[in-house]
């Protein structure tokens, strides 16, 4: 299983190189996962109401990540740990990468913070793209 982030999911959703060949391949082998934070960054960047209605069915086919116990605390002192280091990513993921660690899966996604995450010694995996 892998956790899909937002964006390799607009990668999916424009059809743009290998990541959107990953994604594909993880939803036919029902692979993809999806996780709280991500959910929300998608559903509320749709252009519209057909879109919106036409590809929230295909994100809740997906597995469902629970909400680990301690996210608040893990996303926070996975900052704390990546300031000490002088890497600053945006909070929502450090949400995410706490739920791929929490849960022990890859992350597939092209955002240079998850990259910085898993540079850093934190124990995140990512999918090579």
């Amino acid at each position: 299983m892998i956790l899909v982030d937002t964006s390799a999911w607009i990668a999916f959703f424009r059809d743009r190189g290998p990541v959107a060949s990953i994604v594909d391949w993880a939803l036919e082998d029902d692979d993809a996962a999806l996780c709280g934070p991500v959910l929300t960054e998608l559903r509320r960047g749709f252009l519209s109401a057909a879109e919106r209605g036409k590809t929230i069915p295909l994100l809740l086919a997906c597995h469902q990540l629970p909400q680990p116990a301690n996210l608040w605390e893990e996303a926070g002192d996975l900052g704390f740990a990546l300031a000490r280091k002088g890497v600053t990513v945006k909070s929502l993921d450090l949400l995410i990468a706490a739920y791929a660690l929490t849960h022990g899966v890859p992350i597939l996604t092209v955002d240079r913070d998850f990259h910085l995450i898993a540079r850093s010694g934190a124990g995140l995996h990512l999918v090579d793209v």
